[in-house]
């Protein structure tokens, strides 16, 4: 008896020391806002046990049966503490937090690990929440998301005040730019001055530039994730601001508690409404004004399924009252149905429209005539992610994209006499294809401190009928025309794009990362300019364009000082390029429908190193980062055949940003960029007919350059006092604070004596602004 008595004390000692665990799981939300909360602690102190909620404020810990006091802390949020019991299966514990206003002003949620810059197998990937955006010095008091990705390392801007950018010495039209998973074709108003971005909505802007994840493809360099604000508000709250030339509203509508919830968000600028005031004629009768809004519908079904609906709608027209009317714009919306089939296996099913469209109206009496170009998509992609034990994940997904470029109609209306006429009407069909993707990649832990992730997507790219295809010859000469049928597939291209990922952790607070991309692009944008116009066409790989591919290789040491609050990174790539596109010289780009003719091929590489220093929280923050780099290209007519630089080689790039919290109500902030001088072809000689002189060239690319480009910007925060209801605060920025005429572009006219005289054209001077800002 006493034998069987030991015998149970030992039964009950090891089914308490080894018994089964389940799971305890749930997720953490705002209370107020009904936003997920990621990086909470969830923890056990009896059992020194515990973890972390996700990016989605997903928590799992597995515990064996039994009662727990459970805690639950977020830097900013009122600590929760709960009694949980677990009998013999799994069990949900859902956790609401609340603000806590005595610790912090104004909160930011990250969705990522304060060790992520160590932790995570990903290079060349940079983060900005939508708070720390708008900390940053602003142009005319809009603060741009894409204004704050160019200060990032190894990007660039591709001319001042522009919207397009530059990322390792990629092209504009080679990052893919995504808004709520909403393909952008171009991202910019008034001209590239602000992008279609309102700060407003924006919660996280993220630059995938290195290691790009297999679900993304269809552009070689970088990609720009943008996602919207999300969450489930408890009650109606809205936010906005005025300021010089612009003004813009967010509202925050729960329609039912917890489950459903609408955000609306305008913008609008009103220069405009003052030009009737001016003294000048002319702008008098000039138009100058974009207005864009946002939209998000959520609405949460159950615990495993989740609705949402995102719209962008934007606008932007100027114009000379009888002379010239231009009109431009974005439309895109996302549909997306995500589920939970268990807490480790989730889906997203995705469906999206976009559009952009140009429209240009020129009267020059008696002449007129009207351009239209633009790009619509309609896509679906599907992806799935399941978690395999503590750190290891498998993803898949396909996607499938129905494309239609329209490169550009000119019309005339019609004249009672024909020489009125200056054009003839040149109508172009749509230009239509399918693109394709499939791919899948694993994320597994080797040992303790080794990581790896494998990644695979197959694309593939068909052009569809109806066409009128003209079929170029190895001199680009038109050689045949072949009319293709509606809905005729007539060239189909397939491309495996492998990606690969390796962490070594050196220690808690240091690795070592390597990565291999190969990417496949097969849209490319018809313009021989750098900054990215608005009426740039884009146009299809097809039989006489093949698709550009990139394979990039990168390395980087990255270590994190002081409990991560300091985070270091150097790191270096190199690029090779096949079947990148130039023009010829003196091309006819708009309105052609051989296009393709004009088209010049060849590869180009970059390489590079980029350093940073990154501080995000305390009162101080900001980064400090250098970049060195070159890129060049070959391509086959230009330069003799010989290499030349890109026009993206501008070596030297040093950026520091600064961001000080005097205290709860006043803050300062500061960026300054240097960049080395854009390259340029310029003249060598001249010659004169009939009194008029005419610029020589050499015929060889870009062995010029502009004056090197640097920039002080800076601002000030003033928040007034908080009252009940209502929060604001008062802005005050300088653009190029010490006045510095940064060249925008070199023009050649004729002198005195027949000499050629040369003029440096500048868009910026001091720019002052000043805005006011609310909540309520």
């Amino acid at each position: 008896m006493r034998r069987f008595s030991l015998f149970l004390v030992f039964v009950f000692l090891v089914l308490n020391l080894f018994g089964e665990e389940h799971r305890l799981y749930g997720n953490v939300i705002d209370r107020s806002t009904g936003t997920p909360l990621p990086n909470v602690s969830i923890f056990c102190g009896d059992l020194r046990k515990g973890g972390f909620s996700n990016e989605k404020g997903y928590y799992e810990i597995l515990f064996q049966d039994g009662d727990y006091f459970i805690s639950v802390e977020s830097v900013g949020y009122k600590p929760v503490e709960k009694k949980v019991s677990i009998k013999g299966k799994d069990k949900r514990v859902d956790f609401s937090l609340n603000l806590d206003y005595e610790e912090l002003e104004e909160v930011t949620v990250s969705k990522h690990r304060p060790d992520e810059n160590v932790a995570m197998p990903t290079l060349g990937v940079q983060h900005v929440d939508g708070l720390s955006m708008k900390k940053m010095p602003s142009l005319m008091g809009e603060v741009d998301v894409i204004k704050v990705i160019q200060l990032m390392p190894g990007v660039q801007s591709a001319a001042e005040g522009t919207s397009g950018f530059s990322v390792r010495g990629g092209k504009t039209d080679q990052n893919l730019i995504l808004l709520d998973d909403a393909c952008l074709y171009n991202a910019s108003h008034m001209m590239g001055f602000f992008s279609i971005f309102n700060n407003d909505v924006v919660s996280e802007a993220t630059l995938l530039k290195g290691d790009i994840p297999a679900q993304y493809g269809g552009r070689l360099s970088s990609v720009l994730k943008v996602d919207t604000k999300d969450g489930f508000p408890s009650k109606f709250h809205g936010s906005g601001g005025v300021g010089l030339i612009s003004s813009h509203l967010k509202l925050d509508i729960p329609i039912v508690s917890n489950k459903t919830a609408l955000m609306l968000a305008a913008r609008r600028t009103y220069a405009d409404l003052f030009l009737p005031l001016s003294k000048n004629e002319s702008l008098r009768n000039a138009s100058l004004f974009f207005y864009d809004m946002n939209a998000k519908l959520s609405h949460r079904l159950n615990g495993k399924n989740r609705l949402y609906w995102s719209g962008y709608l934007g606008t932007d027209k100027m114009g000379l009252k009888d002379n010239l009317g231009l009109k431009f714009g974005n439309m895109n919306t996302t549909f997306r149905w995500s589920h939970t089939f268990n807490p480790r296996t989730s889906s997203n099913l995705s469906a999206v429209a976009t559009k952009y469209i140009y429209d240009i109206d020129v009267y020059l009496a008696p002449y007129e005539c009207s351009i239209d170009a633009g790009t619509k998509d309609l896509s679906v992609q599907y992806d799935w992610k399941r978690k395999i034990g503590a750190d290891d994940q498998f993803v898949f997904g396909l996607s499938s994209t129905f494309h239609r470029f329209n490169q550009g109609s000119l019309t005339t209306p019609e004249k009672e006499h024909d020489y009125y006429n200056l054009f003839e009407d040149q109508i172009l069909e749509e230009r239509k294809a399918l693109e394709h993707g499939a791919y899948a990649s694993y994320e597994k832990n080797l040992t303790k401190n080794f990581l790896v992730k494998f990644g695979l997507r197959f694309s593939m790219f068909q052009n569809i009928g109806k066409e009128r295809f003209y079929l170029m010859d190895e001199h680009h000469k038109c050689v045949d025309t072949i009319d293709y049928g509606k809905g005729e597939i007539f060239n189909t291209e397939f491309h495996p794009e492998p990606r690969l990922g390796l962490l070594y952790k050196l220690s808690p607070t240091s690795s070592v990362k390597a990565a291999y991309t190969r990417t496949v692009q097969y849209a490319q944008v018809a313009c021989n300019s750098t900054g990215g116009l608005p009426f740039d066409i884009w146009f299809p790989t097809s039989t006489n364009v093949k698709p550009q591919k990139c394979d990039q290789w990168s390395t980087g040491y990255f270590r994190n000082f002081s409990g991560n609050k300091f985070e270091t990174s150097a790191e270096i790539f190199y690029k090779r390029m096949q079947n990148i596109i130039d023009f010829k010289d003196d091309a006819n780009i708009y309105g052609n429908e051989k296009i393709d003719g004009e088209l010049r091929f060849g590869k180009g590489f970059a390489y590079g190193l980029e350093l940073m220093l990154k501080k995000s929280t305390g009162k101080l923050t900001g980064w400090l980062s250098y970049t060195y780099a070159h890129t060049y290209q070959i391509v086959e007519d230009l330069n003799f055949g010989e290499k030349y630089r890109s026009p993206f080689d501008r070596p030297h790039n040093l950026t520091a940003v600064i961001s000080y919290d005097f205290n709860k109500r006043l803050s300062a902030s500061a960026n300054w960029v240097f960049m080395s001088g854009q390259p340029c072809t310029n003249p060598y000689g001249r010659y004169t007919v009939e009194n008029v002189s005419y610029a020589i060239y050499t015929g060889y690319r870009n062995q010029s350059n502009y004056p090197n480009y640097h920039r002080l910007d800076m601002s000030l925060t003033w928040k007034t006092r908080k009252k009940e209801k209502w929060e604001s605060e008062w802005n005050v920025s300088v653009y190029n604070a010490y006045a510095r005429h940064n060249t925008w572009a070199v023009i050649f006219t004729q002198g005195e004596n027949y000499t050629i005289k040369t003029t440096k054209i500048y868009l910026f001077s001091f720019v002052p602004s000043i805005s006011y800002n609310f909540k309520f």
